[in-house]
């Protein structure tokens, strides 16, 4: 999945997630009304939670990529051993 492809998968699930729970808190915005400072800390949780599962998917590509080349270098290396 390249660098594109990727930044346009997590603008659309971020779009997705906001209109979803914005037709949520709109539908039962009664309920929500007297706890606004606690949706508030449970929306800066949620942000949170989606940049450190950002930067973990973000970690695990680079790792992946890094573990490629490695392996496409030793099979190289063989390749060139044989020859």
């Amino acid at each position: 999945m390249n660098k594109s492809t990727l930044n346009k998968t997590l603008w659309f699930s971020g779009l997705l997630t906001g209109a979803f729970v914005g037709a949520y808190l709109y539908k039962n915005k009664d309920e929500f009304g007297p706890q606004k400072e606690k949706l508030n800390s449970l929306i800066g949780d949620f942000q949170s939670i989606l940049g450190d599962l950002k930067s973990k998917i973000l970690e695990a590509k680079t790792e992946g990529l890094e573990a490629t080349k490695s392996a496409i270098q030793s099979a190289k290396d063989k390749v060139e051993k044989v020859k």
